[in-house]
């Protein structure tokens, strides 16, 4: 049979492939091969399910450009068997892998786009940091995986900027934590590449801003609350917000912009005010505030995700500070709904999702090129293998997300006046919650209550 290793008394219930036949799906993520058997693992929820082979064949066919009645007809023909059976015998992983949200359907097939460079790469040097933020895409730690070495760093520094890639935003982990990334900075700096340094300004002191400084690189630093207490928390790290404060004092004073980035949870939320108060009386350039989202680390804290309502009011807060003098505030998700829809409708053919994959990307610390690092266990492309143009060229993952459409989304987003400007927003968000075409987990119009 072609079914997933189950625990007892969680076997899935039927799953009806009616009116699916012309739809395509898609399951991007790897799967391992252990003697005989075949394994993939949930990105979400960490949990594996073990595959014979034709259960490994069936979701090797489910590439993103095959409708399922063409997986069926091959999967019939190449083990000789009669349709039917083939779809009574696929019908339980199916629903399993759907129900996970590991395989996606849309009624299209994905195209290959040829498409200028990416305008920036959000490169993680790094799975390492001296923090343990509760919200961790990456699972920041000790030990870090296969990074990049220094030589393979310069490799890819050439190839991007002989690709034309105007930007690097170097995170991980906590960038800083390598002894050699004013070495990489440096070397991509003289490339003729901008440096963007997201840290969180720990590592921060007078040398370091200097030298950020002579590159001309700008820093994002994370910065939760007002309250030492909350940020110290959030961060589990005691004595954090003094360090982090500190360093982006130094930055600001060596001429470094700094954007004081926060991470709304339901620990700080009703701190940010007095936190963007805080952000303009040191002088940082722009305050930006990002959703929380259960992934990585994260998901073993979704107590944190802040209720649609709840974002609603902050974000309205902050949309009313923007035509005071003061810090810049940085746009943010859904900001949109404040203002008249557009009067154009919708168009079918209106791209959906953010600019991941469009105009930048998201390098892992391993090297592998992903949309954004919420991705991260989708079968991706590496540098240390492939050259980084060929791979923004001709990845199937990375074309995937540039083939997707109003179309696409499911539920209320298909009715709303303001899904040719949101375009349904973090995918990511939808996809940590087990629904990558859901009407957005985190929009209040959505959501209302």
């Amino acid at each position: 049979m072609i079914l997933p290793k189950n625990e007892p008394g969680t076997a899935p219930g039927p799953f009806s492939i009616l009116g699916r036949n012309e739809l395509v799906p898609y399951f991007p993520f790897r799967i391992s091969h252990e003697d005989e058997v075949w394994v993939i693992k949930n990105p979400i929820t960490g949990v594996e399910n073990e595959l014979n082979e034709p259960a490994f064949w069936l979701l090797k066919l489910c590439d993103g450009y095959r409708t399922l009645d063409e997986i069926i007809t091959e999967i019939s023909n190449a083990y000789k068997t009669d349709r039917n059976t083939v779809i009574d015998m696929s019908s339980a992983l199916l629903e399993k892998v759907t129900g996970d949200g590991m395989l996606w359907w849309r009624r299209g097939r994905l195209n290959y786009w040829k498409l200028p460079p990416p305008l920036a790469v959000l490169w993680d040097l790094t799975s390492r940091c001296n923090l343990r933020c509760k919200h961790c895409v990456v699972s920041a730690g000790e030990e870090g995986s296969e990074e990049l070495n220094f030589a393979e760093c310069c490799k890819f520094i050439d190839e991007c900027a002989d690709f034309g890639v105007s930007q690097f935003i170097l995170s991980g982990g906590e960038p800083m934590v390598r002894k050699d990334f004013f070495d990489i900075a440096e070397y991509a700096a003289e490339k003729g590449i901008s440096i963007q340094v997201a840290t969180n300004g720990t590592l921060i002191d007078e040398d370091a801003a200097q030298r950020l400084a002579s590159i001309g690189a700008c820093a994002q630093v994370s910065f939760d609350s007002p309250e030492p207490d909350v940020h110290d928390d959030f961060r589990q790290h005691p004595g954090s917000w003094q360090r982090t404060k500190d360093g982006i004092g130094l930055l600001i004073r060596a001429g470094v912009p700094v954007t004081l980035a926060a991470t709304v949870t339901t620990m700080n939320i009703d701190d940010i005010p007095r936190l963007y108060e805080l952000a303009n009386e040191m002088g940082v350039q722009t305050f930006r505030i990002l959703p929380f989202v259960p992934f990585g680390r994260g998901k073993y804290a979704d107590e944190l995700e802040v209720t649609p309502a709840r974002m609603r009011e902050l974000t309205e807060f902050l949309h009313s500070r923007k035509e005071e003098d003061g810090v810049n505030i940085a746009p943010m998700e859904f900001e949109c709904t404040f203002s008249p829809p557009p009067e154009q409708e919708l168009d079918a053919d209106t791209r959906i999702g953010c600019d991941g994959a469009i105009s930048y990307c998201t390098v892992t610390s391993g090297g592998e090129v992903l949309p954004c690092n919420y991705f991260s266990g989708a079968e991706a492309e590496n540098v240390k293998e492939k050259d980084f143009q060929w791979i923004w060229d001709n990845s199937r993952f990375l074309n995937y997300f540039r083939s997707l459409k109003a179309t696409d989304v499911n539920g209320s987003c298909q009715q709303c006046d303001w899904l040719p400007v949101c375009r349904g927003s973090c995918l990511a968000a939808n996809f940590a919650h087990g629904d990558i075409f859901q009407s957005n987990c985190h929009c209040w119009l959505v959501k209302p209550d």
